[in-house]
């Protein structure tokens, strides 16, 4: 990714469908998506489902914006990238693993997240920007 340059992306994902997958959560197929912490977030939260919509969809966006950034075929465990919510409620991305070394090397910081929900859907953005932009969305 050239300096000042940025790669976003944007997901939707149904509650509906959050649904579905935390109902079937006992046979393991949300654990491949989701962290511990993005899951005990979720079991906090009054509709678990709305929360795992928009995180589910933060994610995406995020590994979508981040498949634009980083070389052609480098590696994203969504494991490695983690969407929670910091104690203000703003939803915060964050690297470990590999991904955060990967990051690290090219000068990138975690991709900035944000998400709505409304009309049964969650809609996530993702911006990830080199370090020369960093600094001008840093005086935004």
């Amino acid at each position: 990714m050239a300096e000042g340059t940025h790669a976003t992306g944007t997901r939707l994902v149904g509650i509906a469908t959050a649904q579905r997958l935390l109902a079937a959560s006992a046979d393991g197929r949300i654990a491949h998506l989701l962290t511990t912490a993005e899951l005990a977030q979720a079991e906090a939260r009054r509709d678990p489902a709305e929360y795992v919509a928009g995180h589910l969809a933060a994610k995406r966006a995020a590994i979508d914006a981040l498949e634009r950034a980083l070389p052609a075929g480098t590696a994203i465990n969504p494991l490695e990238l983690e969407t929670t919510d910091a104690p203000s409620g703003a939803p915060v991305c964050t690297v470990t693993g590999h991904l955060a070394g990967t990051l690290a090397a090219r000068n990138m910081d975690p991709p900035r997240i944000s998400i709505t929900n409304e009309a049964g859907v969650a809609l996530a953005t993702a911006v990830v920007c080199a370090q020369e932009q960093k600094a001008r969305m840093h005086d935004l």
